[in-house]
């Protein structure tokens, strides 16, 4: 298969229609459900390990066994691993907890992640957080003002943060879900995507400062003609994201 039809293939995929969103958008609410669980079930001593095996049975329980992609459940230092495997880390309090998460309905995935602080968060952890968010904001904004070129799109967020935390930002701003969690297009800083109407995407910023912690904010929104829709209903101001 030559690389225009490749490329047309890709594009067909990344607009979804009617019953396509409605799968998607039943993922993501039985994933907002699983969260809320999740994070009911928090305590002082409890494991990463202890906690995604109950993401795990309340994905089963939700009728959504089949998931996006492993959950990430991080504690502590260990939200500065970006790819963390749950261990046998224990929950204790000044802590921040990571969890990202996604599951399939009729084979169309959802996928979030949410930072929280167990127990007050000191002042370097609130400012990481702030950040964060803001660089998410000014993405979002981006792409409500109308902007479709994903590298532009990328840069809003990533110069925001790099004046701030030099080169630690080291993944894509986010990428296009469907049948499989990572589809085309990509917020990447050299991508040469043009972001179609009617795709789903994720916007997912984040830091990660090794023997401190890290904090990314991951919502997913669709592409409409005018700017987006938010399709994750989970809130993430500061104030939700402290626990105790």
């Amino acid at each position: 298969m030559n690389i225009n039809k490749i490329k047309l293939l890709h594009e067909v995929r990344a607009v979804k229609n009617k019953k396509e969103l409605a799968s998607l958008i039943k993922a993501q609410r039985i994933s907002e459900k699983v969260l809320l669980d999740a994070v009911s079930f928090l305590k002082d001593g409890v494991t990463e390990l202890q906690v995604e095996s109950f993401i795990k049975k309340s994905f089963i329980k939700h009728g959504a066994p089949i998931l996006s992609f492993p959950p990430i459940v991080a504690f502590g230092k260990n939200t500065a691993n970006i790819h963390h495997e749950s261990n046998k880390t224990k929950l204790k309090k000044g802590d921040i907890v990571m969890f990202d998460i996604g599951t399939t309905v009729n084979h169309y995935c959802s996928d979030m992640t949410r930072t929280y602080f167990w127990g007050k968060p000191n002042a370097k952890q609130k400012k990481v957080y702030l950040d964060v968010l803001k660089a998410q904001t000014l993405a979002m904004n981006k792409i409500k003002n109308g902007e479709r070129k994903a590298w532009m799109i990328d840069k809003s967020a990533r110069s925001f943060l790099a004046k701030k935390y030099k080169n630690n930002f080291k993944h894509g701003l986010g990428h296009g879900v469907g049948t499989v969690i990572h589809e085309w297009p990509n917020f990447k800083p050299k991508s040469t995507d043009i972001i179609p109407t009617g795709c789903v995407m994720t916007v997912e910023p984040g830091i990660y400062l090794k023997g401190f912690g890290g904090v990314r904010i991951e919502d997913m929104i669709l592409i409409t003609q005018k700017g987006y829709r938010l399709l994750t209903n989970i809130p993430s101001d500061l104030k939700s994201a402290i626990l105790k």
